[in-house]
Order: C-alpha cells, then structure tokens, then sequence
C-alpha cells in the first residue's frame, strides 16, 4: 500500500468527496479538488485544477505534498447515479484552463457537484478589493 491509499482510507474518502487544502495566504485560501477514487495500484486520485495547467489528474499523495495535509473534507451528499454523474462531469473536464476570476478550483469542484461556477473566495475577495477602493476613493476626496 502507498501513502495516498492510507490518506483516503484515514478520512474516509468516496468519490464525488471534496478534499480541501491550504492554498496560500496563511490558510485563508482553500484548494479545492474532487476525490475520484483508487487505481488497481491502490493510488488515490483526485482531479483539480491548477494554475497554469488547468483541470487535471493528481494523486492524492502529490497534492498533499505540495499543498500540505487536508484541511477539510465535504462529504458528497446524493445517491450512487448522482456520485457516478459528479465523477464523469469531472473526467469530462480535463484539460479545460485555470483562470483564477471566472474558473479557479472552487469554481469547478462547485460546478461538477452543484452545476454552478460558483467561488466565494473570489467573491469575498472582490469585495475586498472594492471595499478598499471606496475607502482609496473617498480618502483622496
């Protein structure tokens, strides 16, 4: 057995899971990938998408690797069809870009699991950023 198999048994993992990571920022920036499932080699296997390559296979291994340990999981919530369908519209992705304001890795696992892209960090994060503005704006008043 390898580390990645040993990972999802210890949380539990099912396909159609989300796995988050720490991204960046002191853990305020989450990653988001989708558990797929084992390999006949007993690897477990997610599909996220990265900056600078787009949607993609990641051993579960590597992506804690480089990101650090999971930080949290949310369990998939649905029938077995609805799992499988999760899954498949994931694999059917693939190699579609990253791109951080409109397709990020929230915006997909959001999208495979919930048929929106959706990112509410790019959200509160906007909202930041134009809260920060109005306060620019109004200073130079």
């Amino acid at each position: 057995m390898n580390n990645s198999y040993s990972w999802a048994v210890h949380h539990g993992l099912q396909p159609g899971d989300r796995v988050l990571t720490h991204k960046s920022f002191f853990g305020i920036v989450q990653h988001h990938s989708l558990y797929v499932g084992m390999d006949t080699d007993w690897n477990a296997w997610v599909i996220e998408n990265v900056v600078g390559e787009g949607v993609r296979w990641t051993r579960l291994d590597d992506l804690i690797q480089r990101n650090g340990a999971i930080s949290g999981i949310e369990r998939f919530f649905g029938s077995e069809v609805q799992r499988s369908a999760s899954v498949n519209r994931a694999l059917a992705r693939i190699g579609l870009p990253y791109d951080v304001l409109s397709y990020n890795c929230e915006h997909f696992v959001n999208e495979v699991l919930h048929g929106q892209r959706k990112s509410k960090q790019v959200e509160v994060f906007g909202g930041l950023a134009a809260l920060l503005l109005a306060v620019v704006v109004v200073r130079s008043l």
